[in-house]
């Protein structure tokens, strides 16, 4: 009796430590995370700021790195403050298509109407041949009135002004297919970036559009402050004399990654969610018009009993069990199961940067975001949705879901 006793004894010793190995090998899976103090603001004297300064500010604007090419090769899509990498496309071997490519592409990749051939042109030739085009003066006409989330009338001459013109108002030209689904091609899913959640000061856009305007080397080319000045009819800076920061303090070792004190808003700032998704009760993410709508009270527990879930899950490509579980897997591997009607095209890098309780907190969130919350707030689900729109007869419905899960 006494052997079996300490056999019975063993065994639930041994079950334990593999529950703890588990427990810990997960943990550690996750980033390690340390904050450190931000770096001190950088600032710029517009009066004297040369173009390779400005390019590269730009660069680190749009990267967060200086060597952006190093983080592609080890895995990483570098992300700076400006998020331009999660839409568009600047290297070859980079994998973005949710916006026009900002290099020259092969012919052979070129999915999109391209008549002109101007998808295969750098972005900096392409500037003075987009508003030569019938389509710029049909948008030129159409908002002669003005834009109306940006109040700019589109007035952009070839070159510098063209680029400068798209960022403080992406509606005043959209390229052919790549315009959000169901506008007819005439709205952009890009943000306006001098505006929230994005933000950039007019001194960086100028360095952004500096760097994509001497990305071969030619100095000769950066022209974007004297474009801007040109555009807007002033000087830049003219609004704050003397030096203006270049977006306030650097970035920290952290401002990319999410962690346990965060609140849902801060992770769906750092990660750049906003850019693709709408998700109730977050100010910014109200304009995502490229992943589905982020009701996961509503959507989880039905996506895991879908056809198609269950499909990979017998396949053993997936294992959610549980609506959190779900959740979190679409969050660290998003690769493992894609929504119907959408593409593979979600960050891969997010198992790096997220702590455990960041990611926990975050998926409790996200599940605390139900249909009604959605109707509430005017939002609704893209067009490819499988599940359909949401309609103003299911509320009440959700929130019933969210209370039996819970």
């Amino acid at each position: 009796m006494e052997k079996k006793k300490k056999g019975i004894i063993s065994k639930v010793g041994m079950w334990y430590l593999l529950i703890l190995a588990i427990f810990a090998g997960y943990t550690n899976w996750l980033p390690q995370i340390r904050g450190d103090a931000p770096e001190a603001a950088v600032a710029v004297d517009v009066g004297t700021v040369t173009p390779e300064q400005l390019k590269e500010m730009g660069q680190k604007i749009i990267f967060g790195t200086d060597d952006p090419e190093g983080a592609l090769r080890k895995g990483e899509t570098p992300i700076g403050k400006g998020s331009c990498p999660l839409c568009h496309r600047f290297f070859m071997d980079q994998k973005a298509d949710r916006c026009p490519n900002l290099i020259a592409l092969p012919a052979e990749q070129v999915s999109s109407p391209d008549p002109e051939k101007l998808l295969q042109m750098t972005e900096e030739e392409r500037s003075y041949k987009r508003p030569l085009t019938e389509r710029y003066q049909s948008f030129k006409e159409k908002l002669s009135g003005g834009e109306p989330n940006s109040g700019i009338k589109p007035h952009a001459t070839p070159g510098g002004q063209y680029l400068v013109e798209s960022e403080y108002c992406p509606n005043c030209f959209v390229v052919a297919g790549f315009a959000i689904k169901g506008t007819n091609d005439m709205v952009s899913p890009m943000p306006i970036i001098n505006k929230p959640p994005i933000e950039l000061t007019d001194t960086e856009i100028v360095s952004v559009v500096t760097f994509l305007q001497t990305r071969s080397g030619d100095m000769s080319k950066g022209t974007a402050k004297e474009s801007w000045e040109a555009y807007f009819g002033k000087k830049l800076g003219e609004a704050a004399p003397g030096a203006v920061a270049a977006g306030g303090a650097a970035p920290s070792a952290d401002s990319k990654l999410a962690l346990d004190t965060d609140t849902p808003d801060q992770i769906v700032g750092k990660m750049g969610c906003f850019a693709c998704h709408k998700i109730p009760g977050i100010a910014v993410a109200k304009i995502g018009m490229v992943g589905p709508l982020l009701i996961e009270g509503t959507n989880a527990p039905n996506r895991i009993k879908s056809p198609e879930y269950r499909k990979a899950f017998k396949e053993g490509k997936v294992h959610a069990t549980t609506p959190k579980e779900y959740v979190m897997e679409s969050i660290m591997t998003p690769w493992l199961f894609i929504v119907p009607g959408f593409q593979d095209d979600m960050l891969k890098d997010f198992s790096k940067k997220f702590t455990f309780a960041a990611l926990s907190n975050m998926a409790d969130y996200l599940l605390q975001q139900t249909a009604d919350k959605a109707i509430k707030e005017g939002l609704d689900r893209l067009p490819q949705e499988k599940e359909g729109p949401l309609k103003k007869t299911a509320m009440g419905n959700s929130d019933k879901q969210l209370a039996m899960n819970n």
